[in-house]
């Protein structure tokens, strides 16, 4: 029988640093605009239209800002401009949809959402071979990336870059992400990373969450079920927010979370 361990080292072979542009389907983000003229539609790929999309969006929480929410110690800046960010990664397919608007609910074209989150083991790339899995890290540098300059990130300590990138927004303030249902490790909740950027600044850091039966839902089926022994939920997490909360429904044999990013 295949397990968590078999799966997760068959996709540690294919991951190599992607940096250099061009490589493994990434793209920076200068060269994306000069490309699409800063056209990018950003709809995700789901069994959904971006019209049902922009009318689930609007059917949640669009009022105010988002929660300003710690980034962790495993960020770091893959300057990656790509929807999918599985790189083979085993777990369940998940669907992000998620729009960035001002205050006054204006959608911001042309802002970029980056996303990071650990695997169905609970482990970050970049970080595996330092800490074997949270927490870790090796020092601080500061990034030089075309989306976020002059941020803080930590040193990866080997070459994964699986479950991150970034996606540019289209005219409706959307992006889409391909990934998979993040796994959970000691002492959080399940969460994704989202860090939004305008013009090369940051202007919102923040966490977005799952609903808790969902998680042991997905938690039962393979690859999820060769790690087992949760030991924090919404309720005991001391950075969860119900403003955070993701809205998940499924999606073909997946799912699809969406909500809106209040910068």
């Amino acid at each position: 029988m295949t397990t968590l361990h078999d799966e997760v080292s068959a996709s540690r072979r294919l991951i190599a640093r992607r940096r250099a542009l061009g490589m493994g389907g990434t793209i920076g983000l200068g060269a994306l605009l000069a490309a699409c003229g800063a056209s990018a539609s950003g709809t995700p790929s789901t069994t959904r239209t971006e019209n049902d999309l922009v009318a689930m969006l609007d059917a949640v929480d669009v009022a105010g800002t988002s929660p300003e929410a710690t980034e962790g110690p495993y960020w770091f800046d893959v300057d990656s401009i790509r929807s999918d960010l599985r790189e083979d990664r085993p777990g369940a397919t998940l669907t992000l949809a998620l729009r960035v608007q001002d205050a006054q609910n204006t959608p911001l074209p042309n802002s970029v959402v980056e996303i990071w989150h650990c695997d169905a083991g609970g482990e970050y790339s970049g970080f595996e071979v330092a800490s074997g899995g949270p927490p870790g890290g090796g020092g601080q540098t500061t990034s030089d990336g075309s989306y976020s300059q002059g941020d803080a990130e930590s040193v990866p300590s080997d070459d994964g870059t699986y479950l991150r990138g970034a996606q540019v927004a289209g005219a409706g303030g959307i992006v889409g992400f391909t990934t998979i249902y993040p796994g959970w490790y000691r002492g959080r909740t399940v969460h994704i990373h989202v860090r939004v950027h305008v013009d090369q600044e940051t202007v919102l850091t923040s966490q977005l969450f799952f609903d808790d039966e969902l998680s042991d839902q997905v938690y039962a089926a393979s690859p999820y079920s060769a790690h087992s022994g949760r030991d924090t939920f919404n309720d005991g997490d001391s950075i969860y927010t119900d403003a955070g909360l993701l809205t998940v429904v499924a999606d073909g044999d997946g799912w699809l979370g969406y909500a809106n990013l209040g910068v």
